[in-house]
């Protein structure tokens, strides 16, 4: 009889502690160990690269394109990536290729506006951007070397007499606003576009002819810029 009750009590202390230890609940078990801290963090996007013959991107960072001014040189087609920017400004382009030379601002929705839209040799300024666009890239067409030169409205060349001449596209500020309306006459001898816009108040096409062109217009008061786009060389002059 005492191996069968050794046995037996043996057999009730295993049982004493299994069931006990179940039964209390301070018991609390081990955790789980941590997954590693990699495994918690979503691996980051990689950029893509487009491969083929795509525009040059040249990227600009952290500079107004209207002041102050900067010059960006390049070869070929590209998209200028600017930082968002409202406001009107100037903007110079040269070309040096033979093939077409188109050049379009592109605005936060992705929509585009021609700058200059020739063939060949291109050396000229236009007006860039409005009070309600953001501008953000520059979209350029060329085959040869070119240049873009972003620059305030102040730079524009001043008109400060009673005759100027010039070729092809340019942006003129007047030495001071024009007090009351005052007739001018303009000049166009060559071929291809003509057109002369005012800005003071507002904007306003006073001519809109192609080739030859020889006739008045009107600087109407508060007028402080004069736009011009021409494909050749042409003459204003005011009272």
């Amino acid at each position: 009889m005492a191996p069968v009750a050794a046995v037996l009590l043996i057999g009730g202390f295993v049982m004493f502690l299994i069931f006990g230890q179940a039964s209390n609940p301070s018991a609390v078990p081990a955790p789980a160990s941590s997954p590693p801290a990699a495994a918690l963090t979503a691996p980051s996007s990689q950029p893509v690269t487009t491969p083929g013959a795509s525009p040059t991107v040249l990227m600009s960072t952290g500079y107004s394109p209207f002041a102050p001014p900067k010059t960006h040189q390049g070869q070929g087609p590209a998209l200028l990536r600017i930082d968002p920017t409202t406001g009107e400004g100037l903007i110079t382009l040269t070309h040096a290729g033979n093939a077409n030379f188109i050049v379009t601002t592109v605005d936060a929705t992705g929509a585009e506006r021609d700058l200059v839209n020739t063939t060949g040799r291109y050396e000229g300024t236009r007006l860039i951007g409005s009070n309600n666009t953001q501008i953000t890239a520059l979209r350029i067409q060329a085959d040869g070397a070119w240049t873009a030169t972003t620059k305030p409205l102040l730079d524009a060349q001043v008109w400060n007499g009673p005759t100027i001449q010039g070729q092809g596209d340019q942006v003129l500020r007047l030495d001071r606003p024009i007090g009351r309306h005052t007739p001018a006459r303009a000049s166009h001898p060559g071929k291809g576009i003509f057109l002369v816009h005012v800005i003071g108040n507002g904007t306003e096409l006073q001519v809109d002819a192609a080739d030859t062109f020889t006739g008045e217009f009107l600087l109407k008061t508060g007028t402080t810029f004069v736009d011009i786009h021409a494909d050749g060389p042409w003459t204003l002059s005011r009272n």
